[in-house]
Protein backbone atom coordinates (compact mmCIF):
# COMPACT_ATOMS: atom_id res chain seq x y z
CA UNK A 1 0.00 0.00 0.00
CA UNK A 2 1.54 3.13 -1.22
CA UNK A 3 0.73 6.66 -0.08
CA UNK A 4 0.84 9.46 -2.57
CA UNK A 5 0.77 12.53 -0.26
CA UNK A 6 4.21 13.01 -0.66
CA UNK A 7 4.40 12.74 -4.31
CA UNK A 8 2.69 15.86 -5.49
CA UNK A 9 6.22 17.65 -6.18
CA UNK A 10 6.42 16.39 -9.85
CA UNK A 11 3.23 15.00 -11.85
CA UNK A 12 4.62 14.67 -15.77
CA UNK A 13 7.73 12.69 -15.42
CA UNK A 14 8.07 11.33 -19.36
CA UNK A 15 5.98 10.84 -22.76
CA UNK A 16 6.68 10.55 -26.55
CA UNK A 17 6.92 13.77 -27.82
CA UNK A 18 5.12 13.50 -30.47
CA UNK A 19 1.60 15.92 -29.89
CA UNK A 20 -1.31 13.47 -30.40
CA UNK A 21 -3.53 15.05 -28.21
CA UNK A 22 -6.81 13.69 -27.21
CA UNK A 23 -9.28 12.46 -24.07
CA UNK A 24 -8.48 9.41 -22.23
CA UNK A 25 -11.51 7.76 -20.71
CA UNK A 26 -10.88 6.09 -17.27
CA UNK A 27 -13.91 4.15 -15.39
CA UNK A 28 -14.12 1.23 -12.96
CA UNK A 29 -15.32 -0.16 -9.46
CA UNK A 30 -13.62 0.80 -6.08
CA UNK A 31 -14.11 -2.16 -3.25
CA UNK A 32 -14.21 -1.24 -0.11
CA UNK A 33 -13.45 2.59 -0.77
CA UNK A 34 -11.97 4.47 1.76
CA UNK A 35 -13.25 7.87 0.09
CA UNK A 36 -16.44 8.74 -1.55
CA UNK A 37 -14.43 10.12 -4.33
CA UNK A 38 -11.45 8.88 -7.45
CA UNK A 39 -9.51 12.09 -8.93
CA UNK A 40 -6.99 12.24 -11.56
CA UNK A 41 -4.23 14.89 -11.56
CA UNK A 42 -2.02 15.75 -14.74
CA UNK A 43 0.15 18.68 -16.29
CA UNK A 44 -0.31 20.21 -19.18
CA UNK A 45 2.55 22.61 -19.36
CA UNK A 46 6.17 21.62 -19.51
CA UNK A 47 6.95 24.76 -17.92
CA UNK A 48 7.20 25.17 -14.17
CA UNK A 49 4.54 23.18 -12.01
CA UNK A 50 1.02 23.82 -12.95
CA UNK A 51 -0.86 20.98 -11.99
CA UNK A 52 -4.83 20.05 -12.48
CA UNK A 53 -6.93 17.92 -11.04
CA UNK A 54 -10.53 16.39 -12.16
CA UNK A 55 -12.72 14.50 -9.29
CA UNK A 56 -15.64 12.57 -9.40
CA UNK A 57 -17.81 11.19 -6.85
CA UNK A 58 -18.08 7.51 -6.64
CA UNK A 59 -21.96 5.76 -6.75
CA UNK A 60 -23.23 3.60 -3.91
CA UNK A 61 -21.74 0.23 -5.52
CA UNK A 62 -17.90 2.17 -5.51
CA UNK A 63 -18.31 2.71 -9.78
CA UNK A 64 -16.93 5.95 -11.34
CA UNK A 65 -16.42 7.16 -14.69
CA UNK A 66 -14.65 9.75 -15.73
CA UNK A 67 -12.58 11.26 -18.79
CA UNK A 68 -9.46 13.79 -18.98
CA UNK A 69 -7.20 15.70 -21.68
CA UNK A 70 -3.66 14.32 -22.84
CA UNK A 71 -1.73 16.11 -24.78
CA UNK A 72 1.14 13.62 -25.36
CA UNK A 73 2.00 9.90 -25.33
CA UNK A 74 2.47 8.02 -22.46
CA UNK A 75 2.02 11.05 -20.11
CA UNK A 76 2.13 10.25 -17.05
CA UNK A 77 -1.28 10.81 -14.52
CA UNK A 78 -2.25 10.69 -11.25
CA UNK A 79 -5.38 8.15 -9.73
CA UNK A 80 -6.14 9.47 -6.21
CA UNK A 81 -8.26 7.70 -4.09
CA UNK A 82 -8.03 8.90 -0.31
CA UNK A 83 -4.45 8.37 0.81
CA UNK A 84 -3.82 5.91 -1.78
CA UNK A 85 -2.48 6.60 -4.74
CA UNK A 86 -1.24 4.83 -8.08
CA UNK A 87 -0.27 6.17 -11.90
CA UNK A 88 -0.56 5.35 -15.34
CA UNK A 89 1.08 6.43 -18.86
CA UNK A 90 -1.89 6.50 -21.37
CA UNK A 91 -1.96 7.60 -25.08
CA UNK A 92 -4.66 9.79 -25.94
CA UNK A 93 -7.83 7.62 -27.23
CA UNK A 94 -7.27 5.08 -24.43
CA UNK A 95 -9.81 4.27 -22.56
CA UNK A 96 -9.58 2.14 -19.22
CA UNK A 97 -11.52 0.08 -16.91
CA UNK A 98 -9.81 -0.21 -13.50
CA UNK A 99 -10.60 -2.62 -10.73
CA UNK A 100 -9.23 -2.71 -7.00
CA UNK A 101 -9.83 -3.54 -3.44
CA UNK A 102 -8.55 -0.04 -1.51
CA UNK A 103 -7.81 -2.59 1.58
CA UNK A 104 -5.40 -4.13 -0.63
CA UNK A 105 -4.88 -1.43 -3.32
CA UNK A 106 -1.80 -2.28 -5.00
CA UNK A 107 -2.10 -6.29 -4.99
CA UNK A 108 -5.44 -6.22 -6.62
CA UNK A 109 -5.08 -3.17 -9.12
CA UNK A 110 -5.81 -3.97 -12.74
CA UNK A 111 -6.83 -2.73 -15.64
CA UNK A 112 -8.66 -3.81 -18.94
CA UNK A 113 -9.57 -2.55 -22.18
CA UNK A 114 -7.86 -0.04 -24.76
CA UNK A 115 -4.28 0.75 -23.33
CA UNK A 116 -4.32 -2.33 -20.51
CA UNK A 117 -1.22 -3.56 -21.32
CA UNK A 118 0.60 -0.08 -20.33
CA UNK A 119 -1.30 0.83 -17.53
CA UNK A 120 -0.57 -3.12 -15.73
CA UNK A 121 2.78 -2.53 -16.15
CA UNK A 122 2.44 0.59 -14.55
CA UNK A 123 0.66 -1.09 -11.74
CA UNK A 124 2.87 -3.92 -11.31
CA UNK A 125 5.87 -1.36 -11.53
CA UNK A 126 4.00 0.91 -8.29
CA UNK A 127 3.73 -2.68 -6.14
CA UNK A 128 7.35 -3.67 -6.98
CA UNK A 129 9.13 -0.40 -7.00
CA UNK A 130 6.58 2.83 -6.28
CA UNK A 131 5.93 6.07 -7.98
CA UNK A 132 8.68 6.72 -11.17
CA UNK A 133 9.09 10.09 -9.38
CA UNK A 134 10.50 7.93 -6.47
CA UNK A 135 13.86 7.71 -8.74
CA UNK A 136 15.13 10.55 -8.12
CA UNK A 137 14.86 10.58 -4.13
CA UNK A 138 17.13 6.96 -5.00
CA UNK A 139 19.75 9.16 -6.45
CA UNK A 140 19.82 12.08 -4.14
CA UNK A 141 20.22 9.10 -1.32
CA UNK A 142 23.46 8.12 -3.31
CA UNK A 143 24.83 11.54 -3.44
CA UNK A 144 25.34 10.38 0.66
CA UNK A 145 28.57 8.52 -1.14
CA UNK A 146 31.65 9.25 -2.28
CA UNK A 147 31.60 9.77 -5.94
CA UNK A 148 32.73 6.74 -7.10
CA UNK A 149 30.43 4.61 -5.15
CA UNK A 150 27.50 7.01 -5.73
CA UNK A 151 28.52 6.26 -9.41
CA UNK A 152 27.96 2.98 -8.65
CA UNK A 153 25.01 3.12 -7.13
CA UNK A 154 23.18 5.40 -9.62
CA UNK A 155 23.78 2.78 -12.26
CA UNK A 156 22.40 0.28 -10.27
CA UNK A 157 19.29 1.99 -9.59
CA UNK A 158 19.56 2.66 -13.36
CA UNK A 159 19.89 -1.45 -14.27
CA UNK A 160 16.81 -2.02 -11.75
CA UNK A 161 14.35 -0.45 -13.65
CA UNK A 162 15.95 -1.77 -16.91
CA UNK A 163 15.20 -5.07 -15.76
CA UNK A 164 12.18 -4.44 -14.37
CA UNK A 165 10.93 -3.46 -18.00
CA UNK A 166 12.45 -6.42 -19.13
CA UNK A 167 11.03 -8.83 -16.75
CA UNK A 168 7.41 -6.92 -17.39
CA UNK A 169 7.17 -5.83 -20.63
CA UNK A 170 7.52 -7.96 -23.34
CA UNK A 171 4.33 -7.23 -24.52
CA UNK A 172 4.76 -3.10 -24.50
CA UNK A 173 5.56 -1.22 -27.55
CA UNK A 174 8.82 -0.65 -28.54
CA UNK A 175 8.52 3.57 -28.49
CA UNK A 176 7.47 2.83 -25.01
CA UNK A 177 10.46 0.84 -24.01
CA UNK A 178 12.59 3.49 -25.55
CA UNK A 179 10.94 6.21 -23.18
CA UNK A 180 11.13 3.90 -19.86
CA UNK A 181 15.04 3.38 -19.99
CA UNK A 182 15.77 7.18 -21.37
CA UNK A 183 13.97 8.64 -19.09
CA UNK A 184 15.10 7.02 -16.12
CA UNK A 185 18.43 8.04 -17.64
CA UNK A 186 18.28 11.28 -17.73
CA UNK A 187 17.20 10.82 -13.86
CA UNK A 188 20.90 9.75 -13.15
CA UNK A 189 22.15 12.71 -15.45
CA UNK A 190 20.06 15.47 -13.72
CA UNK A 191 21.41 13.57 -10.09
CA UNK A 192 24.66 13.49 -10.95
CA UNK A 193 24.21 17.19 -12.00
CA UNK A 194 23.14 17.45 -8.25
CA UNK A 195 25.63 15.75 -6.76
CA UNK A 196 27.96 18.31 -5.13
CA UNK A 197 25.15 19.99 -3.22
CA UNK A 198 23.46 16.91 -2.37
CA UNK A 199 26.77 15.13 -1.58
CA UNK A 200 27.68 18.73 1.41
CA UNK A 201 23.90 18.87 2.41
CA UNK A 202 24.20 15.29 3.37
CA UNK A 203 27.92 14.99 4.78
CA UNK A 204 27.37 18.81 6.40
CA UNK A 205 23.64 18.31 7.66
CA UNK A 206 22.93 21.41 6.32
CA UNK A 207 20.71 23.16 4.18
CA UNK A 208 22.98 25.65 4.15
CA UNK A 209 26.35 25.03 2.08
CA UNK A 210 28.80 27.09 1.42
CA UNK A 211 32.33 24.80 1.29
CA UNK A 212 32.72 22.20 -1.17
CA UNK A 213 35.36 19.53 -1.99
CA UNK A 214 37.61 19.83 -5.48
CA UNK A 215 36.24 15.88 -5.75
CA UNK A 216 32.71 16.45 -5.49
CA UNK A 217 32.53 18.07 -8.63
CA UNK A 218 34.10 15.29 -10.43
CA UNK A 219 30.75 13.93 -11.40
CA UNK A 220 29.34 16.17 -12.86
CA UNK A 221 31.87 16.71 -15.11
CA UNK A 222 31.04 12.78 -16.30
CA UNK A 223 27.39 14.29 -17.37
CA UNK A 224 27.58 14.40 -21.44
CA UNK A 225 25.57 16.85 -23.45
CA UNK A 226 23.06 14.87 -24.95
CA UNK A 227 19.94 16.95 -25.80
CA UNK A 228 17.00 15.25 -27.67
CA UNK A 229 13.30 17.04 -28.37
CA UNK A 230 11.92 13.17 -28.10
CA UNK A 231 12.75 13.52 -24.73
CA UNK A 232 10.82 16.94 -23.49
CA UNK A 233 7.65 15.27 -21.75
CA UNK A 234 10.68 13.63 -19.23
CA UNK A 235 10.64 15.90 -16.26
CA UNK A 236 13.98 14.43 -15.71
CA UNK A 237 15.39 15.47 -18.94
CA UNK A 238 13.97 19.30 -18.52
CA UNK A 239 15.08 19.46 -15.22
CA UNK A 240 18.82 18.29 -17.06
CA UNK A 241 18.63 20.87 -19.96
CA UNK A 242 17.55 23.53 -17.26
CA UNK A 243 21.01 23.16 -15.15
CA UNK A 244 23.29 21.34 -17.56
CA UNK A 245 26.03 24.35 -18.99
CA UNK A 246 25.32 26.59 -15.40
CA UNK A 247 26.17 23.15 -13.47
CA UNK A 248 29.37 22.51 -15.59
CA UNK A 249 30.58 25.80 -15.78
CA UNK A 250 30.61 25.82 -11.97
CA UNK A 251 32.35 22.42 -11.77
CA UNK A 252 34.89 23.71 -14.08
CA UNK A 253 35.08 26.63 -11.72
CA UNK A 254 35.78 24.67 -8.78
CA UNK A 255 38.48 22.69 -9.87
CA UNK A 256 40.61 25.43 -10.76
CA UNK A 257 39.78 26.81 -6.91
CA UNK A 258 37.68 29.81 -7.44
CA UNK A 259 34.51 30.89 -6.66
CA UNK A 260 31.76 30.33 -9.72
CA UNK A 261 31.07 33.56 -11.03
CA UNK A 262 27.75 34.71 -12.38
CA UNK A 263 27.18 32.43 -15.95
CA UNK A 264 23.59 33.04 -16.36
CA UNK A 265 23.79 34.83 -19.10
CA UNK A 266 26.94 33.03 -20.75
CA UNK A 267 24.56 29.43 -19.83
CA UNK A 268 21.78 31.30 -21.67
CA UNK A 269 23.44 31.35 -24.43
CA UNK A 270 25.20 28.44 -24.92
CA UNK A 271 21.76 26.83 -24.18
CA UNK A 272 19.88 28.38 -26.83
CA UNK A 273 22.56 27.75 -29.43
CA UNK A 274 23.33 23.79 -28.58
CA UNK A 275 20.10 22.32 -27.86
CA UNK A 276 17.65 21.37 -30.61
CA UNK A 277 14.63 24.19 -31.39
CA UNK A 278 12.14 22.58 -28.98
CA UNK A 279 14.65 22.37 -25.88
CA UNK A 280 16.13 25.14 -26.25
CA UNK A 281 12.65 27.09 -26.55
CA UNK A 282 11.10 25.05 -22.87
CA UNK A 283 14.86 26.00 -21.50
CA UNK A 284 14.21 29.31 -22.16
CA UNK A 285 10.56 29.21 -20.98
CA UNK A 286 11.63 27.32 -18.07
CA UNK A 287 14.30 29.78 -17.14
CA UNK A 288 12.15 32.95 -17.53
CA UNK A 289 9.78 31.40 -15.55
CA UNK A 290 11.79 30.20 -12.70
CA UNK A 291 13.78 33.43 -12.83
CA UNK A 292 10.78 35.53 -11.75
CA UNK A 293 11.32 34.89 -7.59
CA UNK A 294 15.06 35.71 -8.11
CA UNK A 295 15.76 38.67 -10.89
CA UNK A 296 14.45 41.96 -11.42
CA UNK A 297 11.41 43.20 -13.51
CA UNK A 298 13.22 45.50 -15.94
CA UNK A 299 16.00 42.34 -16.82
CA UNK A 300 12.66 39.69 -17.09
CA UNK A 301 11.02 41.68 -19.11
CA UNK A 302 14.12 41.83 -21.46
CA UNK A 303 14.32 38.42 -21.35
CA UNK A 304 11.06 37.99 -22.38
CA UNK A 305 10.95 40.48 -24.95
CA UNK A 306 13.47 38.11 -26.44
CA UNK A 307 11.40 35.42 -26.00
CA UNK A 308 8.99 36.13 -27.99
CA UNK A 309 11.02 37.52 -30.61
CA UNK A 310 12.37 33.83 -31.52
CA UNK A 311 9.25 32.42 -30.23
CA UNK A 312 6.55 34.49 -31.41
CA UNK A 313 3.96 31.21 -31.64
CA UNK A 314 5.08 29.61 -28.57
CA UNK A 315 2.50 27.90 -25.97
CA UNK A 316 4.66 29.15 -23.32
CA UNK A 317 3.93 32.73 -24.12
CA UNK A 318 0.37 33.16 -21.84
CA UNK A 319 2.04 31.57 -18.97
CA UNK A 320 5.04 33.89 -19.18
CA UNK A 321 2.79 36.60 -19.47
CA UNK A 322 0.82 35.73 -16.85
CA UNK A 323 3.98 35.32 -14.24
CA UNK A 324 5.62 38.70 -15.58
CA UNK A 325 2.00 40.52 -14.69
CA UNK A 326 2.48 39.65 -11.52
CA UNK A 327 5.74 40.43 -11.03
CA UNK A 328 5.03 43.80 -11.98
CA UNK A 329 2.36 44.28 -9.19
CA UNK A 330 5.20 43.32 -6.41
CA UNK A 331 8.15 45.51 -8.19
CA UNK A 332 9.70 47.93 -6.22
CA UNK A 333 7.97 50.64 -5.15
CA UNK A 334 5.16 49.22 -5.95
CA UNK A 335 1.76 49.41 -3.47
CA UNK A 336 2.37 46.08 -2.00
CA UNK A 337 -0.44 43.84 -2.18
CA UNK A 338 -3.12 44.38 0.13
CA UNK A 339 -5.12 41.32 2.49
CA UNK A 340 -6.27 40.60 5.55
CA UNK A 341 -4.67 39.20 8.57
CA UNK A 342 -5.84 36.68 11.23
CA UNK A 343 -2.96 36.05 13.64
CA UNK A 344 -2.22 33.05 15.89
CA UNK A 345 -3.07 35.20 19.14
CA UNK A 346 -6.67 36.03 17.29
CA UNK A 347 -6.00 39.40 16.33
CA UNK A 348 -7.75 40.77 12.88
CA UNK A 349 -5.75 43.29 11.24
CA UNK A 350 -4.52 44.03 7.49
CA UNK A 351 -1.32 44.17 5.87
CA UNK A 352 -1.58 48.10 5.29
CA UNK A 353 -2.30 48.57 9.49
CA UNK A 354 1.28 48.13 9.19
CA UNK A 355 2.04 51.34 7.69
CA UNK A 356 4.65 53.27 9.16
CA UNK A 357 6.96 50.50 9.71
CA UNK A 358 9.33 48.27 7.24
CA UNK A 359 7.27 45.04 7.31
CA UNK A 360 9.56 41.93 6.39
CA UNK A 361 6.99 39.47 4.98
CA UNK A 362 8.22 35.75 5.23
CA UNK A 363 6.44 33.43 3.12
CA UNK A 364 7.05 29.28 4.83
CA UNK A 365 6.02 26.16 5.84
CA UNK A 366 7.00 23.64 8.09
CA UNK A 367 7.51 21.23 5.81
CA UNK A 368 10.00 23.25 3.74
CA UNK A 369 13.15 22.50 5.66
CA UNK A 370 15.29 26.45 4.22
CA UNK A 371 12.23 27.54 5.65
CA UNK A 372 13.11 26.10 9.30
CA UNK A 373 16.49 27.04 8.79
CA UNK A 374 16.31 30.64 8.11
CA UNK A 375 14.49 31.07 11.09
CA UNK A 376 17.20 30.65 13.10
CA UNK A 377 18.77 34.03 11.07
CA UNK A 378 15.23 35.64 11.80
CA UNK A 379 15.46 35.40 15.31
CA UNK A 380 18.91 37.15 15.41
CA UNK A 381 17.61 39.91 13.34
CA UNK A 382 14.23 40.42 15.34
CA UNK A 383 16.42 40.69 18.30
CA UNK A 384 18.56 43.09 16.77
CA UNK A 385 16.29 45.47 15.66
CA UNK A 386 14.10 44.93 18.84
CA UNK A 387 12.40 48.16 19.37
CA UNK A 388 12.34 49.73 15.89
CA UNK A 389 9.80 50.25 13.23
CA UNK A 390 10.26 46.69 12.06
CA UNK A 391 8.18 44.05 11.71
CA UNK A 392 8.09 40.67 10.85
CA UNK A 393 5.24 39.39 9.36
CA UNK A 394 5.25 35.50 8.72
CA UNK A 395 2.64 33.81 6.57
CA UNK A 396 2.31 30.01 6.74
CA UNK A 397 1.19 27.66 4.00
CA UNK A 398 0.75 24.71 6.39
CA UNK A 399 -2.74 22.86 5.43
CA UNK A 400 -2.07 21.26 9.06
CA UNK A 401 -2.80 23.65 12.11
CA UNK A 402 -1.28 21.59 14.55
CA UNK A 403 2.03 21.25 12.25
CA UNK A 404 2.04 25.00 11.97
CA UNK A 405 2.02 26.11 16.13
CA UNK A 406 3.76 22.88 16.78
CA UNK A 407 6.95 24.27 14.34
CA UNK A 408 6.19 28.29 16.43
CA UNK A 409 6.78 26.66 19.69
CA UNK A 410 9.74 24.91 18.89
CA UNK A 411 11.08 27.70 16.73
CA UNK A 412 10.05 30.11 19.03
CA UNK A 413 10.33 33.29 16.61
CA UNK A 414 8.48 36.95 17.26
CA UNK A 415 6.53 39.07 15.02
CA UNK A 416 3.19 38.41 13.78
CA UNK A 417 1.98 35.32 12.70
CA UNK A 418 -0.82 33.92 10.74
CA UNK A 419 -1.66 30.69 8.47
CA UNK A 420 -2.73 31.26 4.79
CA UNK A 421 -6.75 30.34 4.67
CA UNK A 422 -6.15 26.54 4.46
CA UNK A 423 -2.72 26.87 3.62
CA UNK A 424 -0.94 25.17 0.60
CA UNK A 425 -0.37 27.13 -2.84
CA UNK A 426 -3.95 27.96 -3.30
CA UNK A 427 -4.28 30.31 -0.23
CA UNK A 428 -5.70 33.47 -1.10
CA UNK A 429 -2.32 35.50 -0.32
CA UNK A 430 -0.24 32.70 -2.37
CA UNK A 431 -2.61 33.28 -5.07
CA UNK A 432 -2.42 36.77 -4.81
CA UNK A 433 1.11 36.68 -4.69
CA UNK A 434 2.36 34.63 -7.28
CA UNK A 435 4.00 32.59 -5.01
CA UNK A 436 6.13 29.16 -6.86
CA UNK A 437 8.36 28.15 -3.64
CA UNK A 438 8.83 28.72 -0.38
CA UNK A 439 10.93 30.30 1.71
CA UNK A 440 9.62 33.77 -0.31
CA UNK A 441 10.65 37.54 1.31
CA UNK A 442 9.42 40.72 0.32
CA UNK A 443 10.49 43.79 2.30
CA UNK A 444 7.91 46.84 2.14
CA UNK A 445 8.91 50.54 3.37
CA UNK A 446 7.22 52.69 5.74
CA UNK A 447 5.22 54.05 2.68
CA UNK A 448 3.53 50.59 2.68
CA UNK A 449 5.62 49.92 -0.92
CA UNK A 450 7.97 46.88 -2.30
CA UNK A 451 11.78 48.25 -1.56
CA UNK A 452 13.28 45.85 -3.77
CA UNK A 453 12.66 43.19 -6.43
CA UNK A 454 14.38 40.94 -4.93
CA UNK A 455 14.55 40.90 -1.36
CA UNK A 456 17.41 38.49 0.54
CA UNK A 457 17.04 36.06 2.86
CA UNK A 458 17.56 36.62 6.69
CA UNK A 459 20.59 34.40 6.83
CA UNK A 460 22.21 36.55 3.86
CA UNK A 461 22.64 39.08 7.09
CA UNK A 462 24.42 41.52 5.41
CA UNK A 463 22.38 42.50 2.75
CA UNK A 464 19.68 42.23 4.65
CA UNK A 465 20.69 44.75 7.34
CA UNK A 466 22.04 47.06 5.20
CA UNK A 467 18.38 47.24 3.16
CA UNK A 468 16.70 47.39 6.78
CA UNK A 469 19.23 50.02 8.15
CA UNK A 470 18.75 52.94 4.71
CA UNK A 471 14.49 51.80 5.34
CA UNK A 472 14.79 52.58 8.64
CA UNK A 473 16.27 55.90 7.38
CA UNK A 474 13.89 56.51 5.17
CA UNK A 475 17.29 56.18 2.19
CA UNK A 476 16.45 53.52 0.50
Amino acid sequence: MKSHLFLFIACCLFAANTYAGGIVKLHGKISNPIADTVSVMYSESWVGYEPKTITTKLHSDGSFSLSFPVKYNYSIIRILHGEQGTEIAPMPGDDLTMTVDANNFDSTLHYSGKGAAIANFMAAHMMERSFTAIFSSRIQGSCAFDPDSFAARSQTSLQKEIDFLNNNGASLPESFKKMWIANFQYGVYDGTLNYPVFHEMQKQKSYSISKFDTADFGPVLTVPAVFDDEMLSSSFYRSYISKYYKEQLNAKDRQKGLVPGNHDSVTYSMSIANMPPHSAEVYEASTIYMHVKYEGYSKLSSMLTGFTERHPNSEFLDLLNEKMAQKEKTAAGTKALDFAINTIDGKTMKLSDLKGKVVVLDFWASWCGPCMAEMAASKKLEEKYKGKDLVFLYVSLDADDAAWKKALDKLEVEGIHMRDGVGGWNGPVAKAYGLQSVPSYYIIDKQGRYAMDVSPRPSQTSDFTAAIDKLLQGSL
